[in-house]
């Protein structure tokens, strides 16, 4: 995304000027109120530029879908040349309009069908078309009060396709008027007339009667991207934009009839899977290296994703003092156009943590009580520190003063640190390329310290 510190042909300038905004071993960064006046106390600022960093790629546990959580993602990215192949299916259940439900008189006709999906207005990739296909799910025991792991796909039928669009991006002004009635943005897919009349063939006493029999009938939908073509991911929430299937019809004595059977968020169940395949793209090379040296590049992925463990060694060689300010720097590597940075955006947010055990994450005190933090103090909010035409540059800072000063005397331990993107969805998409702590200053992960000789 933002500079390509080992191909690209800039100016020295431009080196320059990327390093003084990196803020290495500048000493006058440090406040006036951090300085002493006349107590002739030295104080230093050095930078630790051998931080080990390792990218690492495994299943997240944490994160389920379905159940109380509605949104998810829908889509496909098939040609990222770094991060390579992301797609997201999306399957929900509908429920009945009521209990023995029918439509309403006799003589139906159907005019069509369609299912409606609630959508963010924001997208991540590509504003361009997306191709979607609908089928009827075979899942026996697809169950509201379950929550499911998203990297499991779900069971549906490709021989009951039941709907095929191209749909869009949706933007805020994008609300629907159907018969004088409103409706939030939504993304909408015609489904194949025959479903309809499948629906039509229902009774009162049969797969009507209540929404234990009509999900025995339709057991759910999966909504499933094209994955052979795509640069376009949505954000879906089914609890919003009115999520449910409307037959729109007429009957013998009245036309503009509609039924809807829409999702009901306490007994409708819903999960989102998510697949994502490095294979034979850039950051396959250096993910779950198990390099002792650590990784020369840092990639990012948003959970469900890739993040970057962090190693600081030779605190110890810090004398007796006190750290004033201690400031990790993470600078982004721009790829330009060839790596589609300027389509796939990097993370708003970064979080750093510290391993307790191998597996247990806790806060950094620099981050203050988790329920009330010092997010401006702490950092982590993305910074573009250069903007040179289709090169931008950005950075993440996060200030770990006192967790540094706890490891040096040695009351807590100086452990793994993990860096990863924080967002507020638990399903997200943004991505980042950034120097890694063996890769060349200015690019490189450092750590700025300074400090106050006892």
């Amino acid at each position: 995304m933002k500079i390509q510190f080992r191909t690209l042909g800039f100016a020295a300038a431009f080196l320059t000027a990327l390093y003084a905004f990196s803020g290495c071993n500048e000493a006058t960064v440090l406040g006036k109120e951090l300085i002493p006046g006349s107590d002739k106390v030295v104080v230093k600022d050095t930078t630790i530029n051998n931080l080990i960093t390792s990218n690492i790629a495994r299943v997240d546990s944490s994160i389920r879908t379905g159940n109380s959580y509605y949104q998810g993602v829908l889509g496909s990215i098939t040609q990222d040349p770094i991060f390579g192949k992301t797609h997201g299916f999306l399957y929900t259940q509908v429920s009945l309009p009521k209990a023995e439900f029918t439509f309403e008189g006799t003589g139906w006709v159907l005019d069509s069908v369609v299912l409606y999906v609630g959508c963010d207005t924001v997208w991540y990739g590509e504003n361009a078309p997306l191709n979607v296909k609908v089928y009827r799910m075979n899942e026996p025991n697809f169950k509201i009060d379950t929550a499911y792991m998203y990297n499991v796909p779900r069971s549906y039928d490709l021989s009951k396709e039941i709907g095929n669009a191209i749909i869009n991006p949706v933007y805020p002004k994008d609300s629907l008027s159907i018969y004088g009635v409103k409706y939030a943005p939504q993304l909408r897919i015609p489904l194949k007339p025959s479903f309809g009349q499948e629906l039509f063939q229902q009774r009162a006493d049969g797969a009507f009667k209540n929404d234990s029999s009509f999900r025995d009938w339709l057991k759910g939908l999966a909504i499933v991207p094209d994955t052979t073509n795509g640069r376009t991911m949505l954000y879906t929430n089914l609890n919003s934009g009115s999520t449910r299937i409307t037959v729109y019809y007429k009957n013998s004595e009245k036309d503009s009839l509609m039924a809807s059977f829409a999702f009901d968020p306490y007994s409708s169940a819903h999960a989102n899977y998510v697949a994502r395949n490095y294979t034979g793209k850039e950051v396959a090379n250096l993910i779950n290296t198990a390099n002792p040296l650590g990784d020369n590049v840092v990639y990012i992925q948003e959970a469900p994703g890739i993040y970057t463990n962090i190693q600081i060694p030779n605190i110890a060689d810090v004398p007796n003092a006190v750290i004033n300010k201690a400031e990790i720097v993470i600078t982004e590597i721009n790829s330009g156009s060839a790596g589609l940075d300027n389509i796939f955006a990097e993370p708003e947010r970064l979080m750093l943590r510290r391993y307790i055990t191998h597996d247990s994450l806790a806060f950094l005190f620099d981050y203050g009580n988790p329920s009330s933090p010092d997010l401006l103090g702490f950092g982590g909010n993305k910074i573009v520190i250069s903007d040179l035409g289709p090169f931008k540059v950005v950075q993440y800072k996060f200030n770990i003063a006192r967790h540094l000063q706890l490891a040096q005397q040695k009351k807590i331990e100086n452990s793994v640190l993990k860096l990863e993107g924080w967002s507020s969805r638990m399903i997200d998409l943004p991505r980042l390329k950034a120097g890694g702590g063996s890769a060349t200053p200015p690019a490189n992960v450092k750590l700025r310290i300074i400090y106050t000789e006892l």
